[in-house]
């Protein structure tokens, strides 16, 4: 349990970083953002798109018969996504309040 738990931790320090990078390129090669607008915007937009695939529904409902059916689940994942996104949105809040660039 413990390694699990580590791999998500580098995981999710990765992509952070990786994010905030790309954040930071858009802002430096934009004219009108500064590089901490483009930063908050990049966690905002990825924290939000990873929170919304984190929440979608896994299955069991279907819209055409509008009843419970006993299929496999489409959006079931075993690990947090949500969470991450939660993360990113904010490390988005911070960037912007704290404007450490």
């Amino acid at each position: 349990m413990g390694e699990v738990l580590k791999r998500m931790a580098v995981g999710a320090v990765t992509a952070a970083v990786a994010v905030g990078l790309i954040g930071a390129v858009i802002g430096w090669a934009s004219s009108r953002v500064t590089i901490n607008t483009g930063i908050a915007g990049t966690y905002y937009v990825v924290g939000s798109i990873l929170f919304l695939l984190g929440m979608f529904p896994t299955g069991g409902f279907s819209i055409f018969r509008g009843t419970i059916t006993r299929r496999r689940p489409t959006g079931s994942r075993q690990e947090p996504v949500f969470l991450l996104g939660v993360v990113f949105i904010a490390l988005g809040i911070l960037v912007d309040v704290m404007s450490p660039f």
